[in-house]
């Protein structure tokens, strides 16, 4: 795999995202209908957690992680699953198994899923859908060439918050959107700005096969408290940072409920420190999104970390905004969805609620977010019903990436939506995605 993604493949990713289908293809050949999907769970610990409480009345037929302990414990749970070090070996039997849940690191997203959804499996994978913005329109085009049910983890997707926001856009109470602001405070103390990767090694963990662990990663010495288990979100060669880690449920907001596809533009407009090894403490990206027809053009901003975004319009005295959150500012007003995972949503200011009074519903209900993507594996509703499907959190994850990589270049990066590519960048481009190790893609 090349370096930097030509624009013969992007177009290919981009034309099947586009053809989209709403055949209802069930991905379970033994009469899912009747039976109980057999499940496969990558990643048992941490919050693998979720992903075998999504599996409670299915059965647990796999388990996969790269920590022993951990496994052996998943394997002394579901004492009839297989149990595997290595996924890659997993997937030699798929006989074993129907769905997939992925609960993993972000380097590791893309080889497992693309594996899961070329065996034709169902996979439930956790955000940001993967590591790069490469990987994840693959999976977005693959998933609608194979019609396999699939569902990326923002489980607000299944909540009210953005719910409510849909049904006051629709009803005209903000009138035109101008721009969004989008913010999560919640990573600021992880890392010092411009830490780099660390000299030295530690022994490895009796039982985590380090090996593993990095998977398409660059090889890196094993360090003590540093990557594993629960700071490797920080390093650019595993995860996204706070962004990656916090963009699919808080950007979810304004892009269900205004669809914008991609931006035209990317910019970082203001950073604490360098994005070398690691993210820094705090920073503020903006994209312009253009115009469709239906609706003019807009911005869109996020800030991180130790970066805030500016006050609300509007915002009654006394209130504040809290750590995380999303608000739409439109020509007749303002609409405020509350929380890291969109819990509520309301306009500004109260006085504005009280007078627009009920709201008419116009959203889609929901199943439930798990719900859903059980139900689509079994081929009780179509294959492309679940909300976050990957055509659609592909395209999410692959413009909040985008991001990152404005953090790395300098600059306003023009982006082509129909080529997928970066114009005025060959160094955007080559951040795009990277060349794995030898073994864990797939051709």
């Amino acid at each position: 795999m090349s370096t930097h993604v030509n624009r013969r493949d992007f177009l290919k990713t981009t034309t099947a995202i586009a053809a989209g289908s709403a055949l209802a293809l069930p991905n379970v050949a033994r009469g899912a209908e009747a039976k109980k999907l057999r499940v496969a769970i990558i990643g048992v610990g941490g919050r693998g957690g979720h992903g075998i409480g999504m599996a409670k009345g299915e059965n647990i037929t796999v388990v996969c992680d790269v920590d022993a302990g951990r496994l052996a414990g998943a394997k002394k749970r579901f004492p009839n699953a297989k149990g595997y070090q290595d996924y890659r070996e997993m997937f030699k039997n798929p006989d074993d198994f129907d769905a997939v849940i992925i609960s993993t690191p972000d380097h590791q997203h893309y080889p497992q899923a693309i594996r899961a959804i070329r065996a034709k499996k169902a996979v439930y994978c956790e955000k940001p859908l993967a590591w790069s913005m490469w990987e994840a329109l693959q999976l977005a085009a693959e998933s609608e060439k194979y019609k396999v049910a699939t569902q990326m983890g923002n489980q607000m997707m299944g909540g009210g918050g953005w719910r409510t926001a849909y049904n006051y856009v629709k009803a005209g109470a903000i009138g035109d959107i101008k721009e969004v602001h989008t913010w999560t405070g919640t990573h600021g103390g992880w890392f010092k700005d411009g830490i780099r990767t660390p000299e030295g090694e530690d022994p490895v963990p009796d039982g985590l096969d380090w090996d593993k662990w990095l998977g398409p990663a660059p090889v890196r010495p094993y360090k003590k408290g540093i990557y594993h288990p629960a700071k490797w979100r920080g390093w650019i060669d595993f995860g996204n940072g706070g962004l990656g880690d916090w963009c699919c449920h808080l950007m979810n907001a304004f892009y269900k409920v205004y669809e914008p596809g991609f931006p035209t533009s990317v910019e970082c407009i203001s950073q604490t420190g360098p994005a070398i090894d690691t993210y820094p403490k705090g920073k503020a990206v903006k994209w312009e999104f253009p115009a469709d027809g239906k609706r003019p053009a807009f911005d869109a901003f996020w800030y991180d970390g130790v970066t805030k975004p500016p006050q609300m319009p509007g915002l009654d005295k006394g209130r504040k905004m809290g750590s995380a959150g999303s608000y739409f500012v439109g020509t007749k007003g303002v609409c405020w969805v509350m929380g890291s995972h969109n819990q509520s949503a309301t306009l500004v200011p109260e006085s504005a609620r009280q007078k627009f009074g009920k709201v008419p519903q116009a959203a889609p209900k929901s199943r439930g977010h798990e719900r859903e993507f059980i139900a689509a594996a079994k081929g009780e509703i179509p294959y492309n019903a679940p909300l976050s499907n990957f055509g659609y959190g592909g395209k999410l994850t692959a413009v909040a990436l985008m991001a990152n990589i404005a953090a790395r270049v300098k600059g306003k990066l023009l982006y082509d939506a129909k080529a997928q590519k970066f114009t005025n960048s060959e160094a955007a481009n080559k951040l795009m995605t990277r060349k794995p190790r030898d073994g864990w893609y797939v051709d």
